[in-house]
């Protein structure tokens, strides 16, 4: 195996930058990264399945795992194409380490990228690093923006997952909140079907959200005041479902029937939807904040990209007086460029795995 670092944590291997090659496979986005260093995003490839699974209106997770196993060493290709457009001329056998997402996530859709990420480690003889890919997406805020002072708290609101997270070093966190049902994106890709919008819903949402007042309805902000951290938004989308049915409009799966309806608008209906949701994202992270004396915090994952949910963020951080940090729309959804961020940080400190690193669909508690 290539000679490695010391574990000292110098990003420098030689006289050049260690180069990584990340691979995430999570869910139903298949995703290719080279980086260099900690932030020298050099490729960062990403295939989406939404068309793939649009007429089951959601992913069906074997179909996914064989889209995975299709699009992957393609992928890999564009990614080596892509850095060599910009400039980078490099091949896999300049690679000095390969990191992957083990979880969570579809189990078959991790396989799929461990096994090539597996394969690759071996035949080249470097390391193979496992990410969690959680973990990973405030890594999106580093690459950015550099290393925030720790402690943090981050906010991650992913589609599958909402969760707290306080960290006070790398490698140093613990989940403090989460959902204990439907995360947040999740509530709004839901919410946004009942209106007849196609996965993913929280851009059709978002644009709603901007573009009209949130004052013409109220929904509820669950478990906005309780005395933890965690979050609950299944109770959100009962409340809409209840909400359509008073007003005489259908249900998923109903017909309108011959019942009489009452007159609504969509975007108002939407943007107080939506109000109720940033309002419980941001009223709980900024009481992690407050509780573990942090003064900064970063937000991530896809409900990040959406520009309400950024300025509710902005105007709540500023009027407490903390740093808030984002990544880009296109680091928000689920990418191999945070998992290649993280991975640097644990190459450069010797944290490696082997051949028998396995793959988990669930959080460890």
């Amino acid at each position: 195996m290539r000679q490695q670092p010391s574990a000292t944590g110098s990003s420098v291997v030689g006289s050049r930058r260690p180069l990584g090659l990340a691979i995430d496979t999570t869910f139903d986005d298949t995703s290719v990264a080279l980086v260099r260093g900690r932030r020298e995003l050099l490729a960062n490839v990403t295939l989406s399945q939404y068309a793939d699974h649009a007429e089951f209106g959601g992913v069906v997770p074997e179909r996914a795992s064989r889209k995975h196993l299709e699009v992957i060493h393609p992928l890999i290709d564009a990614a080596l194409a892509q850095a060599a457009e910009a400039g980078a001329q490099v091949t896999l056998d300049d690679l000095d380490y390969v990191a992957v997402s083990n979880l969570p996530g579809l189990l078959g859709s991790i396989l799929v990228g461990m096994t090539v990420a597996k394969s690759l480690a071996y035949l080249l003889d470097i390391p193979l690093i496992g990410i969690n890919h959680i973990e990973a997406h405030p890594y999106a805020n580093f690459l950015v923006h550099g290393d925030p002072a720790f402690p943090l708290v981050h906010l991650v609101a992913a589609g599958g997952h909402t969760v707290l997270i306080h960290q006070t070093e790398h490698f140093r966190w613990r989940i403090v909140g989460r959902s204990v049902d439907d995360a947040a994106g999740e509530c709004v890709d839901k919410v946004a079907k009942m209106f007849g919008h196609p996965m993913p819903g929280g851009p059709v949402v978002d644009r709603m959200a901007m573009a009209h007042a949130s004052g013409a309805y109220d929904f509820p902000r669950p478990m906005l005041n309780g005395p933890d951290l965690d979050f609950s938004f299944s109770g959100l989308k009962t409340a809409m479902l209840y909400f359509l049915r008073d007003h005489g409009l259908p249900t998923p799966g109903e017909a309108a029937g011959d019942r009489i309806s009452t007159p609504i608008e969509e975007g108002p209906v939407l943007a107080a939807f939506f109000a109720s949701v940033t309002d419980v994202l941001v009223g709980k992270t900024l009481r992690a904040a407050r509780r573990y004396g942090v003064r900064a915090v970063t937000v991530s994952g896809g409900l990040a990209a959406s520009r309400k949910l950024r300025q509710c963020f902005e105007a709540a951080c500023a009027q407490a007086g903390l740093r808030l940090y984002y990544p880009p729309p296109e680091l928000c959804t689920d990418n191999a460029a945070m998992v290649g961020c993280l991975a640097a940080y644990r190459y450069e400190a010797g944290r490696f795995d082997d051949l028998s690193l396995e793959g988990y669909p669930n959080l460890p508690m």
